[in-house]
């Protein structure tokens, strides 16, 4: 019990007053999270992975953003909603690396 607590204290202090996402909410959350780290159009965020996370409240987003037009560059993410959590391989590949493995983004 003290557990279910804990992880919806956690998803309030999340979003105070704000409607609890859905997934269907989840792609447009996740591109608003990358694009306010990095100056891109939501053309450019393609998600590879969004699903409702197995060790918190709410759910992960696993993606790419294409970095350079006409290169084929592009940056791995990942997100985690609520709170918008956005992270990127410029962050640190290795972090990246951990939550993609620990949440099956592969």
């Amino acid at each position: 019990m003290k557990h279910l607590v804990v992880a919806g204290s956690i998803l309030l202090a999340a979003a105070p007053g704000e409607a609890v996402p859905t997934m269907a909410d989840v792609p447009a959350l996740a591109k608003t999270a990358v694009a306010r780290r990095i100056d891109v159009p939501a053309s450019a965020i393609h998600i590879l992975n969004a699903k409702p996370s197995e060790r918190m409240p709410g759910f992960v987003v696993c993606g790419r953003v294409d970095t350079a037009s006409g290169t084929g560059d592009s940056e791995r993410f990942f997100v985690i909603i609520p709170g918008d959590f956005a992270i990127l391989d410029r962050d640190g590949r290795s972090l990246v690396d951990t939550y993609w493995s620990a949440n099956h983004c592969e």
